[in-house]
């Protein structure tokens, strides 16, 4: 049976990441298990990071106040970015990898490798602190780190930035369900995708009703979102040809222009007859002039019509064209959100499963502590006989 790859932003609780405290679902006996990869102290790194920046645009302020005495305290009061972000990745769930099993061992193994190469693909996203819980129902990784965007015009040189550092590796944002970070965060899956298939985990998507696709009808899936990429790059090329057929028409008849303000006006030319039929007030060169100008009229004519006619065949075009890529660009955005969604449904069927094995792991406790205290209906009974007997002293 295959298994799943997820991918999600995570709360950023360094101390739970650090087991400075455990939650309930964190069985400490295997707690020493955990990989820590890197744990620095934040503020340590914020210096490291932007203090060279933050000198060099504070020498540029004449006014105090205008200075940014401390970038760390300045990022943590913005309302616009975040001193660090998580993302959290797993292989498989609770059933098919748990953790103790030989397939949580091996997914475990494949999340040791993605991480080791995390930074090396992510050249702006400042780790400090990566941590791999072996603690919990299943193997998973905590990642958190600093966006740093470099080389910036406004603000520090090299300042906090998610939207800028993620541009920087290559990835834009199309409308709000698309951002930067979906598109970050669907590469690094496949990314961990690979990894795993090279530990021969066979990798399927999950079901928006259900728990697993079988992997004939991801297959299938998968084909059909690469015939709309496909599809959309194709029209894309399209439509980037008929741009440049356009751009070179603008040119040409900018030519055009050009050569008519050059050429002499033929009012200018005044000939006149002699006598004997002979041409006065014309020289040779004026004639040769008339000449290429005749030739040169005659040319541009039918090269302008021959444009025309393909300016408007290529405008005939361009409406099923946007059309083609209107509905291919449509397309992707659904299976952007069929992922998106089986994404969500994962986690929350994760939860559950945990929240059941949790309360599956207290029940006996709790029937423990029924054995151990008193019935309160009979402690109730033993009461009121009490109370019986001494109201009958008491008429005696």
């Amino acid at each position: 049976m295959g298994v799943t790859i997820s991918g999600m932003t995570g709360a950023g609780s360094i101390r739970h990441n650090n087991r400075s405290f455990s939650a309930a679902n964190v069985d400490r006996s295997r707690t020493e298990q955990n990989i820590v990869f890197c744990n620095e102290d934040l503020k340590q790194v914020y210096h490291m990071v932007f203090d060279e920046a933050l000198a060099a645009y504070n020498a540029k302020k004449t006014k105090t106040r205008d200075k940014i005495p401390d970038y760390y305290e300045h990022i943590r009061q913005s309302k616009q970015e975040k001193l660090f972000h998580e993302a959290i990745f797993q292989i498989g769930n609770m059933s098919d990898c748990g953790c103790g099993t030989p397939d949580g061992e091996r997914a475990a193994a494949a999340l040791k490798d993605f991480a080791e190469s995390f930074a090396e693909r992510n050249p702006h996203l400042r780790v400090f602190n990566m941590v791999l819980h072996m603690d919990e129902a299943t193997p998973h990784l905590h990642v958190d780190f600093i966006p740093v965007a470099t080389e910036q015009s406004r603000g520090l040189s090299t300042r906090v930035s998610m939207k800028q550092a993620l541009k920087q590796q290559g990835f834009v944002g199309v409308g709000r369900k698309q951002t930067e970070w979906a598109a970050w965060m669907e590469r690094e899956k496949e990314a961990l995708t690979e990894i795993a298939q090279r530990h021969d985990f066979e990798i399927i998507s999950l079901g928006t009703n259900r728990p697993h696709m079988d992997l004939p009808q991801f297959k299938e899936a998968a084909a059909r979102l690469e015939a709309v990429q496909q599809q959309t790059a194709a029209v894309e090329r399209e439509v980037a040809e008929l741009e440049r057929q356009r751009d070179a028409l603008k040119g040409t008849v900018r030519l055009l222009k050009e050569a008519d303000r050059v050429n002499a006006p033929l009012h200018d030319i005044q000939p006149e007859k002699t006598l004997t039929g002979a041409v006065k007030g014309v020289t040779v060169d004026q004639v040769e002039q008339l000449k290429k100008m005749a030739l040169r009229s005659v040319t541009d004519r039918h090269k302008v019509q021959e444009l025309t006619e393909e300016n408007t065949r290529l405008r005939s075009q361009v409406p099923s064209m946007k059309k083609r890529l209107e509905e291919a660009q449509r397309q992707q955005r659904l299976e952007q959100e069929n992922r998106r969604l089986r994404d969500e449904n994962y986690y929350l069927q994760s939860e559950l499963q945990e929240e059941r094995s949790f309360t599956e792991r207290l029940r006996p406790l709790l029937e423990k502590a029924r054995e151990l205290l008193p019935d309160p209906e009979i402690g109730q009974q033993q009461e009121q006989q009490q109370h019986q007997r001494g109201m009958g002293g008491m008429e005696l």
